[in-house]
């Protein structure tokens, strides 16, 4: 495990431009839902009652949201307009996976340069295939939970109960979106690579002690790194918290593809055991 995360570090700083291409796309990202939530939030915020409302007004006030929710044709347009901004989102994902995986494979091949355009061209939509199958994957046990969730909602009384009784579920799903997520990766891998998809999904299972082992490692650098970037901005209001927050997207960058990396790293040991020296 220590071997593969090591590998995947090294990988991350031959691939660091990748990193630099995925900061700034999320930096624009975030830039342009700023923009959008500034837009719809603001206007909202100035119809609050001032002076300090009283609890009439302040009834009045939910009651006129919540009609808007319903009737505003204002608010169904930023909700279509956020609505296709997570498609979209969701769309180039796949696209940004296709470059990473080619610019490993070309690493491995001894070849170190600018590959994340091509790999895009090269496997953008045999990766966006796998994408939708794991969506839909994934997705698929919502016809079953939702509806418990929802009627332990309406029949939960008190706000403790009910948030145990959803624990089990949620923690289901997580745990069954995390296998299928690992199985589409590494046939997404063997896929890419030109060694074929269903041979990774058996390399997927026996490595599945090492896997689990980098993903918990890497996952708790993350969650660490999340909390301690959270406290620091709860203390140091204003441009240091603005800076913190936007610089750990670079943070978060690196994380994913050190993630993605050591994966791969073990795919490949896997892929070909035996035949190194």
């Amino acid at each position: 495990m220590k071997s593969h995360i090591a590998s995947g570090w090294k990988s991350l700083k031959n691939q660091f431009y990748i990193v630099i291409i995925l900061f700034l796309y999320q930096l624009i990202w975030g830039y342009f839902l700023y923009r959008l939530v500034h837009s719809a939030v603001t206007p909202l915020l100035m119809r609050y009652p001032d002076p300090p409302p009283n609890e009439l007004s302040q009834l009045l006030y939910y009651i006129e949201g919540k009609t808007s929710l319903s009737t505003s044709g204002t608010v169904h347009m930023y909700l279509w307009i956020l609505l296709s901004m997570f498609l979209l989102r969701m769309l180039l994902t796949p696209f940004i996976h296709a470059g990473i995986f080619y610019g490993l494979h070309r690493e491995r091949e001894g070849e170190i340069g600018l590959y994340f355009f091509q790999g895009i061209k090269r496997h953008g939509k045999t990766v966006l295939l796998f994408h939708l199958i794991e969506w839909m994957l994934i997705a698929a046990p919502a016809y079953w939970i939702v509806p418990k969730v929802y009627a332990t909602i309406l029949n939960g009384m008190q706000l403790q109960t009910t948030v145990l009784q959803l624990l089990p579920y949620a923690a289901t799903w997580f745990l069954y979106s995390y296998i299928v997520h690992q199985l589409i990766l590494f046939m997404q891998f063997g896929k890419t690579g030109g060694t074929g998809f269903l041979t990774s999904l058996w390399l997927c299972l026996r490595g599945a002690l090492p896997l689990a082992s980098i993903s918990l490692v890497l996952g708790m650098i993350t969650l660490l790194l999340f909390s301690l970037s959270t406290c620091v901005s709860f203390f140091w209001s204003g441009i240091i918290a603005l800076i913190l927050l936007q610089g750990y997207h670079l943070v978060s960058c690196i994380m994913r593809i050190w993630g993605i990396s050591a994966k791969f790293d073990l795919w490949y040991h896997e892929a070909h055991r035996g035949t190194e020296k």
